[in-house]
């Protein structure tokens, strides 16, 4: 353990023996994410659906980089996720949390709402990592899939991890989603109007400890070679806070745009190791996987999912990814969804949110 975190551990046990003596509010859930000071995604579609009944918190901060002012606000954050995690029913969260697994209080029901639908690299207590992730009560999952690779990488045993869907995928069913999606972006970008649109959205290398980089791609000499009836839609991971820019008209930094919304407009999808190849699947549409680290990536960090089975072509050079693109037919992807998906339907959110309410019941 380094010296800051020694000194951060020592301060949250001082704080705990005070925030101890507070009760748990059987009435109230707390949502915690260090990924936005607002909600987003899933934890804000259950936020909705669950209404008014209880007494809601939340504790939001965007840690996405280590500095020093970044790391005094996140310590800040951690003396009040211990007071509101350890006086809530239920806390929901969807990113890892040092808090809850070094001072969660006995009482209080984790809910780990991780932020995919899958994951193909190994993370969380599989790897290295300065802290074991422990004392969550359950994980949402959306297929039985899930339960061996979820187990190991966030400490659980497997009857923890609860396969009931993830509410995001709601989205990728609603055909009204769809309609104001294509209507809002292509209003936005009407350059990508009777263009065939790809979508690059790869997910980062490294780690928070040792920082997050981007992976090559040479964006003017693909986009040359396929030539002006393509575009490039490019969006990087939330983790990646220097993005590239260009000229050209035909590559556009999308970034800032809503990923499934995204998914709507796009003709194909270009990515690696990133979980949302899973979500992109329900769409049957075409994918392409672009790995030229992919023998170094499956020695260093791992997989849960056997690679050869993507469905999609595996490329690892530049031509090899611009010849896929003009001529590899799509592979069927709905044996792969199926395998990764248990409910294929709209009620995803609906279906967790009386889940938490018969938690909250049986809390009283």
């Amino acid at each position: 353990m380094k010296r800051n975190e020694k000194i951060l551990f020592c301060i949250l046990s001082l704080l705990n023996r005070i925030v101890l003596f507070f009760p748990i509010h059987k009435n109230r859930i707390t949502f915690v994410s260090l990924e936005s000071t607002e909600l987003e995604s899933d934890l804000k579609q259950i936020h909705d659906q669950l209404g008014s009944a209880y007494d809601i918190k939340k504790v939001l901060i965007a840690y996405k980089k280590k500095t020093l002012i970044n790391n005094f606000k996140y310590m800040l954050n951690t003396f009040i996720q211990l007071y509101y995690i350890n006086t809530s029913k239920v806390v929901l969260i969807s990113d890892n949390n040092y808090v809850i697994s070094n001072f969660k209080r006995e009482g209080v029901t984790v809910i780990q709402v991780w932020h995919a639908a899958g994951a193909i690299k190994k993370f969380g207590n599989c790897l290295e990592r300065n802290y074991r992730i422990q004392n969550y009560d359950y994980v949402l999952a959306c297929s039985p899939y899930w339960i061996k690779p979820y187990s190991e990488a966030f400490g659980v045993r497997e009857d923890q991890v609860k396969v009931i869907g993830l509410p995001r995928i709601d989205h990728l069913y609603d055909v009204e989603f769809k309609q104001q999606a294509i209507h809002s972006l292509t209003k936005k970008y009407s350059q990508i109007i009777n263009k065939k649109v790809i979508l690059y959205a790869p997910t980062f290398r490294g780690n928070i400890y040792k920082g997050f980089r981007k992976l090559d791609f040479d964006y003017e000499e693909i986009i040359n070679q396929l030539g002006d009836d393509y575009v490039i839609l490019y969006k990087y991971h939330p983790l990646i806070v220097d993005n590239d820019t260009f000229d050209n008209p035909n590559i556009i930094d999308v970034t800032k745009e809503e990923l499934y919304e995204l998914f709507m407009i796009s003709d194909m999808l270009i990515s690696d190791y990133s979980s949302i190849i899973f979500d992109y699947s329900i769409l049957q549409k075409k994918m392409i996987f672009y790995v030229p680290d992919l023998k170094e990536y499956q020695q260093t960090v791992g997989q849960f999912v056997d690679y050869s089975t993507m469905p999609g072509a595996i490329c690892r050079t530049r031509d090899n990814l611009v010849y896929c693109i003009l001529n590899e037919n799509n592979k069927k992807t709905d044996e792969f969804s199926h395998l990764y998906f248990q409910y294929c339907d709209q009620l995803n959110t609906i279906r967790i949110t009386k889940w938490i309410d018969e938690l909250m019941k049986e809390a009283n």
